[in-house]
């Protein structure tokens, strides 16, 4: 379903009508988007949770540093400095809506029981509350975030 609608809004995004369609459901997105948030809210299982929290921990801080350094790495690699680098890494950390719908579709179809769809959930908003922290000093620094290009002199 998630791979459908985006293509659908890749078909739309080249189309003349564009403009108008996203005026015409930014209120409907406005509604729905807060709507999924409390359902999947309301399928957490604290209970059964609490017995994969250590598991929960684990993920959490796997995903903290696969983001971090699967971002970070290629953008130092392609002109970023380690600063820029870390910028970017941080600021991909957050994980949202997608791990959401997979792991409430994995839970509807019984492929995750709900202590897994917690831990799914509960690295969900440690991933999306610890990113805007730790982005604050990153950008309060003002070096720039880009390689330095020593000008060749002949």
């Amino acid at each position: 379903m998630i791979i459908g609608a985006y293509a659908l809004g890749l078909a739309f995004s080249r189309t003349e009508v564009r403009e108008d369609l996203e005026h015409a459901i930014r209120p409907l997105i406005h509604g729905l988007v807060p709507i999924f948030f409390v359902a999947m809210g309301m399928l957490v299982n604290f209970s059964a949770m609490s017995h994969a929290l250590w598991f929960g921990i684990a993920i959490s801080l796997a995903g903290i540093v696969g983001k971090i350094f699967g971002c970070g790495i290629p953008s130092f690699l392609v002109g970023f400095n380690t600063l820029g680098a870390t910028r970017v890494g941080v600021g991909m950390m957050p994980r949202g809506e997608v791990a959401l719908i997979v792991a409430g579709t994995g839970l509807a179809y019984r492929a995750i029981n709900e202590a897994e769809f917690g831990v799914a959930v509960m690295m969900t908003f440690v991933t999306t509350f610890l990113a805007p922290i730790a982005l604050l000093p990153l950008f309060r620094n003002p070096k720039e975030g880009v390689q330095r290009k020593e000008a060749v002199v002949a």
